[in-house]
C-alpha cells in the first residue's frame, strides 16, 4: 500500500505545512494509503464513500475529520457528482508552541485527539458534520489559507499560521456545540477509558488534571476516577507518573542527557520530586539506574 511522505509536500523544513483543493472525479476510486503527517480533510462539495480503520462512512459537504499518521484510508466518489475536498497536511511540530495552549482546551483535545482514536468503535462516527453557517466560516478561512499558500506573497506564512490556529479553535468550538444537539453515540465507558489512556500515553509530559480529562468524557470527577482505576488498576496520577518514569528510564539508557534535563523532558518541574518518583517505581535513583543498565549492557 502507498505511504505518502511529508518530505514530498513540505518544501521548507521550518514550515511543514501544505494545503490543496482536490477534486475526486465521478466514480473515481482512490486506493488505500497512509502518510507520516497529520491530515485534516474538509468536504467542500459532493459526496463520497470513505473507508478507514476497517469501517465505511458516507461523506457529504460540510464534513470534516482529522487523520493522524499511519491510518490507512481510501475514497470512492459518488457516480453522480464530483467531490471537492480541502486537504490540509502538516507535521505535528508545525504548531509546537501553540499546541501547548490549544491542548488546554477540552474541546480541542476532544476533536483533535479523542475523536480520531474513538473511530475504532463501529458505533462512533469519526467525522464532524458542520452546520451551514459553520461550514461557510471554515470554508472562508481555508480559502484564504489556500490562496496565501499558492501566491506566497510577503508574510504569507504568518497569515497561514494565524488562520490555521483560528480554524482549529473554531472547529473545536463547533464540535463541542454540535455534540450537544446530536444523538449521543454509543461509546462505551471502556472505549472512553481506552481513549484517555492513549492520550495520557502520548501527552505524559504535559500537566493533565482530573477535571480536564473527566470533562472530555462528559463524566463527573468521581465517576471518571472510579472508571479510570477500574480500567487501569491505578489512579490517574499514579498511571501518569508510571508512564513518565518509563520514558525517563529509556532516556537514561539511551542518552547522555543530564538527570535534570530528562526530568524536565518527561514533565517533572522539580528534580527532587522526580528522583523520589523514580526510586518509588524502580527501587533506584536515576544515576544508579543508568550505571546499572550501562554496566549490564557492556557485559
Amino acid at each position: 500500500m502507498t505511504i505518502f511522505r511529508g518530505e514530498n509536500y513540505f518544501h521548507q523544513q521550518d514550515f511543514p505545512f501544505y494545503i490543496d483543493k482536490y477534486t475526486i472525479l465521478k466514480g473515481q476510486h482512490i486506493p488505500s494509503h497512509t502518510h507520516d503527517f497529520v491530515e485534516l480533510v474538509f468536504v467542500l462539495e459532493g459526496s463520497a464513500i470513505h473507508e478507514m480503520s476497517g469501517h465505511t462512512y458516507k461523506l457529504a459537504a460540510g464534513d470534516v475529520f482529522v487523520l493522524e499518521p499511519q491510518v490507512y484510508h481510501s475514497y470512492t466518489c459518488s457516480p453522480d457528482e464530483e467531490t471537492i475536498v480541502y486537504n490540509v497536511l502538516f507535521d505535528a511540530s508545525f504548531l509546537q508552541r501553540e499546541m501547548e495552549v490549544l491542548q488546554q482546551m477540552p474541546s480541542f483535545v476532544n476533536f483533535f485527539y479523542l475523536v480520531p482514536f474513538l473511530r475504532k468503535s463501529q458505533s462512533f462516527v469519526p467525522y464532524h458534520p458542520l452546520q451551514p453557517s459553520q461550514k461557510l466560516q471554515i470554508q472562508s478561512h481555508l480559502q484564504t489559507i489556500y490562496d496565501e499558500f499558492r501566491q506566497r506573497r510577503e508574510g504569507y506564512q504568518l497569515i497561514i499560521k494565524t488562520r490555521w490556529i483560528e480554524c482549529l479553535v473554531w472547529l473545536s468550538r463547533f464540535h463541542h456545540e454540535n455534540r450537544k444537539t446530536m444523538q449521543p453515540s454509543a461509546v462505551s465507558d471502556k472505549e472512553w477509558m481506552d481513549s484517555i489512556v492513549n492520550f495520557v500515553e502520548t501527552h505524559y509530559y504535559q500537566p493533565l488534571t482530573l477535571q480536564q480529562l473527566s470533562q472530555l468524557c462528559g463524566m463527573s470527577i468521581s465517576s471518571f476516577t472510579a472508571k479510570f482505576k477500574e480500567a487501569t488498576g491505578q489512579s490517574l496520577l499514579d498511571y501518569k507518573h508510571a508512564v513518565q518514569i518509563r520514558h525517563a528510564a529509556r532516556l537514561l539508557q539511551s542518552t547522555d542527557s543530564k538527570v535534570l534535563d530528562i526530568a524536565l523532558e518527561v514533565g517533572f518541574g522539580d528534580v527532587s520530586f522526580f528522583n523520589r518518583m523514580f526510586r518509588k517505581h524502580t527501587g533506584q535513583t536515576p544515576k544508579e539506574y543508568r550505571r546499572q543498565e550501562r554496566s549490564g549492557a557492556g557485559e
